[in-house]
């Protein structure tokens, strides 16, 4: 890792402005994809409500991913509007469980990404007492198909070919 890049991800470790952050991503952009990938998870992390860990907190943080994702690649509707009416009608446990029984687009950005973790599939593995049967099922074979492995024992994703948890 070149000093920049360390520079840049110390800075990344305290910004709680999501615009700095998405200038941040948009500037490592095919310069440095460690210090875009932390830079676009800070967003996430800063600009989703409720208290970190909640499935509510979790589900914002796909939803903003997958904005900033859009803005990213240029998108000129970055905006999930159905999923955010979506959240203000069924909640979002609800969202969450329409994402993972019917694949959406915003799956196929993330994963394409590469951060399974902010999919609504692993959001739904993490928080198995929310879900149905049907949606666990569907979201672990989504994922699965994706290469990405199910650590039942600390309900978190591995990526398959990685020793890696999140």
């Amino acid at each position: 890792m070149t000093e920049p890049e360390k520079k840049a991800l110390s800075h990344i470790a305290t910004a709680t402005d999501p615009a700095a952050l998405l200038q941040m991503a948009r500037n490592a952009r095919g310069k440095s994809p460690t210090v875009e990938r932390a830079a676009l998870r800070r967003l996430t992390e800063v600009s989703a409500a409720f208290t970190p860990g909640t499935v509510e907190h979790a589900c914002w943080q796909m939803v903003h991913a997958v904005e900033a994702l859009r803005r990213l690649n240029g998108r000129k509707v970055a905006r999930m509007n159905r999923m955010r009416s979506k959240i203000e009608k069924d909640g979002e446990i609800g969202a969450l469980e329409y994402c993972a029984l019917n694949k959406t687009d915003g799956f196929d950005e993330v994963m394409d990404y590469g951060m399974p973790e902010l999919t609504a599939e692993a959001i739904v593995l993490r928080h198995p007492s929310n879900f149905s049967s049907a949606a666990l099922a569907t979201a672990q074979a989504r994922l699965e198909q994706r290469g990405v492995q199910i650590d039942h024992e600390h309900l978190g994703l591995k990526e398959s070919g990685s020793s890696s948890s999140f």
